[in-house]
Parts: C-alpha cells; structure tokens; sequence
C-alpha cells in the first residue's frame, strides 16, 4: 500500500511538473504570438511608407524627365539664336 501512495505522490508531482511546463510553453507561444503580430504591424507599415516613396520616385523622375526636356528646347532655342548672332 506504501508503495502504491509514493507511485501516486509521484506521479502527481510528475502531472503538476508537466502542467507548469504546459503553461510556460503556452506563456511562451502567446509572446512569441504577440512580437509576429508586432513585426506584421511593422511590416505592413514599412510595406506602405516603401509603396509611397515608390510613388515619390516615380513623380520625381517624370518631373525630372519634364525639366530635361525643357532644358533641352531651351538649349536649342539658344543655339539656334547663338548662330543667328554668329
């Protein structure tokens, strides 16, 4: 019967151990939940703050391309003066 008692103690020592691991993995899985949900947060913000300097660039690269064109009808207009001159 003495036997039977420590079996049982023991095994319930070993039942409350695994429990306590249980809840320190669950603990554990809802922080690593919590900092993906964070870095998904991040991530879709930095995916939009990209998506609008995308949008910069391309805005900035057809002003650019309007100013080289202008700067090159200016150009011409100047030479074609420049050798009217000459």
């Amino acid at each position: 019967m003495d036997a039977i008692k420590k079996k049982m103690q023991a095994m319930k020592i070993e039942k409350d151990n695994a429990l306590d691991r249980a809840d320190a993995a669950e603990e554990k899985v809802r922080q690593c939940l919590d900092k993906l949900e964070r870095v998904e947060e991040e991530l879709r913000d930095t995916q939009k703050k990209v998506g609008h300097v995308e949008q910069e660039l391309e805005k900035s690269t057809q002003d650019l391309e309007a100013a080289e064109n202008l700067l090159q009808e200016k150009q011409k207009k100047v030479e074609a003066v420049s050798e009217k001159l000459y």
